[in-house]
């Protein structure tokens, strides 16, 4: 009688809205509000993966609306260093998303734990942007928030990503090893990024 209020979980669930193949990999970055820091990593990261088709690239925030563009700041940020801004926006993390994500990079450790708390046995794909630090004592860090503050906050945030992004790159293409946190020993010899730049 009352069938209409059994509705199966998995029609509830908002499809993605950008089309994906099976055999691509998506990579996620996420951030709180998808304003600055987690649209910044995903620029940097798809200029830096851009000669593989195969990995597909998008940020959302944890507490984000959608359909807004990044901050200003992020956008000058991005630009004057020649990072391609177009299709950047905001968007919020959803089931649909953090379940099809292959890989997901958070700012922060409320973010993971935020993320651990609503999307159980997605635990594994999720790590913190600074687990990608050479220096052992610096990872587990927070990327800080520059939203609301100056541009030099936005810079400070491209200079911590710079050495990680490559590193990101070079985890997801090449696949982690049983010690992937030495990048010593998983870094490229020539400590160069996924595209020898």
């Amino acid at each position: 009688m009352f069938d209409w209020l059994k509705k199966d979980k998995a029609e509830e669930v908002e499809p993605l809205p950008f089309q994906i193949a099976d055999e691509q990999q998506l990579v996620l970055f996420v951030c709180t509000a998808n304003l600055s820091r987690s649209p910044m990593a995903e620029a940097m990261f798809r200029y830096e993966v851009q000669e593989w088709p195969e990995i597909v690239t998008k940020s959302c925030g944890t507490k984000s609306l959608s359909g807004f563009s990044p901050t200003p700041e992020a956008l000058t940020v991005l630009e004057t260093h020649g990072y391609p801004i177009d299709g950047l926006d905001t968007g919020k993390a959803t089931p649909a998303l953090i379940e099809r994500a292959n890989h997901i990079l958070v700012m922060g450790e409320i973010h993971l734990h935020n993320l651990h708390q609503k999307y159980p046995g997605n635990e594994a794909k999720m790590h913190l942007m600074t687990d990608f630090r050479e220096e052992e004592n610096q990872r587990g860090e927070e990327i800080p928030d520059p939203h609301e503050k100056p541009l030099d906050a936005y810079l400070d945030v491209y200079q911590l990503f710079l050495p990680l992004i490559p590193r990101v790159a070079d985890y997801v293409i090449d696949g982690p090893t049983k010690d992937w946190r030495d990048w010593h020993s998983f870094y490229r010899e020539n400590n160069t990024s996924a595209l020898g730049r």
